[in-house]
C-alpha cells in the first residue's frame, strides 16, 4: 500500500512538472511569435486610418530593397530617395505591422531633403526572422540599414533613426552601439522590457506571480541565447551623446508615460520631450500631426545648424 503510494505521488509530481514545463514553452512561443496583421492587410487598414493616400503612395519615387541581416536572413525596406542629399531617416515600426506603419512620416522628411527608408522587423512584413525579440536582435538589423545607408549615400551620410514601440526600443539600443547615428526620435518606446512584462502581467492577467517572466526569460535564454534583462533602453542611457527626442502620448495604456519620462531624465546632454495628451500608444502623430512635425523639424534643425560644414545649406527637395 505503501510503495502504491509514493508510485502515485512521484506520478503526480512528474506529471505536475510535465504540464508546467508545456505550459511555459506555450507561453514563450506565443509572447515571441505574437499574431501579426498580415502585409497587405497594414497596407489597407493606413488608408482606412487616413496614413496613406493611394495615389500618392502609387506614384511617389520609391524602391524595394532587400539585404541581409547579420543573423542570416533577409530585410525588407523601402526607400524614398530625394535628389543631391546625404541626409538619410530610418524608420522602425511597432509589433505586429509592418512598414507601411511609417508612411504617414515619409512627406515631413523628405521636405527637410531626407531620403526616407522604411524598414520591416525581423518576423514582420517581408522580413525574415522566425520569432520577434523585442529589440535584441532588431537593434542588429537597424545597424545593418546603417551599413546600407552608409554605403549607398557615403561614410559622411547624416543618419537618424525614429522608432515607434519596439522600434523606439531598437532605435535607443542602437543609438548607444553606433556611433554613426546623429540623432534619435524615439516614440512610446519601452525603457526596460521585463518591467513592461510584469506591468503587462499585473493589469491585464491579474497576475503578480513575477518568478514566472524570470522563468520564461531562462527558457529563452536556453532555445535562442539571449534573455529579458538584455533588451533595458534606459541602462547606460546616461552615457551617450547622442541627441534624442522622446515622444509619448499620455493616454498610452500598453507602456506608460512614465517610462519615456525615466528615461528622459536619465538621458544627458541634448534632449527633447513631447508629450501629446490626447494620444494613446503610438499614436501621437496622428493625434497631432501639427505639432508632432513642428516638434520634430525645431529638434533636427537645432542639430543641423551645430555641424560645421555646408551639408545641411543644401536644397530642400522632394
Amino acid at each position: 500500500m505503501r510503495c502504491c503510494m509514493w508510485q502515485w505521488l512521484v506520478l503526480s509530481i512528474v506529471t505536475v512538472c510535465l504540464v508546467s514545463a508545456l505550459l511555459l514553452y506555450v507561453v514563450s512561443r506565443l509572447l515571441l511569435s505574437p499574431k501579426k496583421v498580415a502585409y497587405d492587410k497594414t497596407y489597407k487598414l493606413g488608408i482606412q486610418k487616413g496614413e496613406i493616400d493611394d495615389h500618392v503612395f502609387q506614384t511617389i519615387k520609391k524602391e524595394e530593397i532587400y539585404i541581409r541581416s547579420y543573423h542570416g536572413y533577409k530585410l525588407h525596406g523601402l526607400l524614398f530617395p530625394v535628389a543631391n542629399s546625404k541626409k538619410v531617416i530610418i524608420i522602425a515600426h511597432g509589433i505586429k505591422w509592418s512598414l507601411f506603419g511609417s508612411f504617414k512620416y515619409v512627406e515631413m522628411f523628405q521636405k527637410r531633403g531626407f531620403h526616407v527608408l522604411l524598414c520591416d522587423h525581423r518576423f514582420h512584413g517581408l522580413s525574415g526572422g522566425a520569432y520577434t525579440s523585442f529589440g535584441y536582435y532588431e537593434k542588429d538589423d537597424l545597424m545593418a540599414w546603417i551599413d546600407y545607408a552608409t554605403t549607398r549615400f557615403g561614410s559622411k551620410a547624416f543618419i537618424g533613426l525614429l522608432g515607434e514601440s519596439l522600434g523606439a526600443a531598437s532605435a535607443l539600443e542602437v543609438s548607444k552601439r553606433d556611433s554613426r547615428v546623429r540623432f534619435c526620435i524615439a516614440d512610446c518606446a519601452f525603457s526596460d522590457f521585463k518591467a513592461l512584462l510584469k506591468l503587462r502581467l499585473e493589469l491585464d492577467l491579474k497576475i503578480r506571480f513575477y518568478s514566472l517572466i524570470d522563468v520564461i526569460s531562462y527558457l529563452v535564454k536556453l532555445r535562442h541565447g539571449w534573455g529579458f534583462p538584455e533588451i533595458s533602453p534606459i541602462k547606460g542611457l546616461e552615457k551617450i551623446k547622442t541627441p534624442i527626442l522622446f515622444i509619448h502620448g499620455k493616454r498610452d495604456s500598453f507602456i506608460p508615460l512614465q517610462m519615456t519620462i525615466e528615461m528622459f531624465k536619465r538621458k544627458k546632454g541634448k534632449k527633447t520631450l513631447f508629450i501629446v495628451p490626447e494620444a494613446g500608444h503610438a499614436e501621437a502623430y496622428n493625434t497631432d500631426p501639427k505639432g508632432y512635425e513642428k516638434k520634430v523639424i525645431e529638434f533636427i534643425k537645432d542639430i543641423e545648424q551645430a555641424c560645421p560644414g555646408s551639408l545641411f545649406k543644401e536644397k530642400q527637395q522632394v
